[in-house]
């Protein structure tokens, strides 16, 4: 997309577009916004409506294969589209780089993609409230699950004397990530935040609501493009994001989230866990290969707790988590079962008498 690059587009896309439409006649957008049954998308010319075809939303398997916002797809009738002459129309999304997916909120075994194409994610903390390695853990989880390199940031740090052992805490839960104390009040570390995006690449924000990161998104911006409330008596965060949305700036694409409730993964068969890399390399020096790291004999991840290496915590949430996600690869996979089975009984021919 010649002329475009502020919005993520480079060589490897173009490639993608030509095998996508040999004949060069559709356009290639990024979705903005999602909205039931239709998208905001951003192209050549600004900003306008794209929607699936019936056909194609009806034959997805699960929401993986809808758009999600950050996808790259190619569409007809743009032209009309941005002079508000109906919607474009989606052909295809463009194979993506990275997607970023949580088990949808109430559901056993439903995928929900949350963003497309993320460079980093950027998971968000408050100072002003108590801080949750396991909660974080669980943000990071997603993250390298879907191929996103993790940042942590611990925003409000002008409410609190020394933010240092805050700081340390997040160290902790993703060793080697950037960490990073800010203030949007007083523009405190902006510059260090905006440069984890940078020109053509996106950054995703999560993190609970009330931490701070449509505040943080309008001191990027330096507008106030997103609606923010004061801090509330009890210095709880009101929720203020209610859709996930892609901000285009001079200094990289910025996706923003609402806060989530529910953050459960959603596994595919084969898929390692690769969020605790740290308690991985530990475990292999293990004397069984089936270590718990509980109170088995020779374990080296105990070993590394009692010499303070690793946090007690950090492997108590490795526990929490590989149980779940264990549970969830069983459900996932009954699940399916069960959907197998009704699908062939539903083709299976009725024989003459047979109700």
């Amino acid at each position: 997309m010649a002329g475009e690059p502020d919005l993520g587009w480079d060589e490897a896309w173009e490639a993608a577009r030509r095998a996508a439409d040999p004949e060069g006649a559709l356009e290639p957008v990024r979705i903005a916004t999602e909205h039931r049954g239709a998208y905001h998308a951003v192209g050549r010319g600004g900003v306008a409506w794209v929607e699936l075809t019936g056909r194609a939303f009806h034959r997805a398997a699960d929401k993986r294969q809808l758009p999600t916002v950050g996808d790259w797809v190619v569409v007809e009738r743009w032209t009309q589209a941005l002079a508000s002459n109906g919607a474009a129309v989606i052909h295809e999304i463009l194979p993506r780089r990275s997607l970023l997916v949580r088990k949808a909120a109430g559901e056993a075994t439903a995928p929900q993609p949350l963003a497309a194409n993320v460079d980093i994610g950027i998971v968000m903390t408050s100072a002003n409230r108590d801080l949750s390695p396991a909660r974080l853990d669980r943000y990071i989880t997603l993250l390298r699950d879907g191929g996103i390199a993790p940042a942590l940031i611990l925003s409000k740090i002008d409410l609190v004397t020394d933010p240092e052992p805050m700081l340390e805490a997040l160290r902790q839960v993703a060793p080697g990530a950037p960490a990073i104390g800010v203030s949007s009040v007083a523009g405190t570390n902006l510059d260090a935040v905006r440069a984890l995006a940078g020109t053509n690449r996106t950054a995703v924000l999560l993190g609970s609501s009330g931490v701070g990161k449509s505040s943080l998104l309008n001191a990027l911006l330096g507008s106030e493009t997103q609606l923010i409330q004061a801090i509330r008596a009890d210095e709880r965060g009101r929720h203020t994001t209610t859709r996930r949305e892609l901000f285009v700036t001079g200094h990289g694409l910025w996706i923003d989230t609402p806060g989530m409730r529910e953050l459960a993964q959603f596994i595919d068969d084969g898929e390692e866990d690769v969020a605790f890399e740290d308690i991985a390399t530990l475990a292999a020096s293990c004397k069984f290969r089936d270590c718990q790291h509980r109170a088995e004999p020779g374990c080296a991840v105990r070993a590394a707790v009692e010499s303070g290496a690793i946090s007690a915590e950090r492997v108590a949430s490795y526990q929490k988590l590989s149980s779940e996600r264990a549970t969830g690869i069983t459900r996932q996979q009954e699940a399916q079962r069960i959907a197998e089975s009704r699908r062939a009984k539903a083709k299976k021919p009725t024989r003459p008498g047979e109700d």
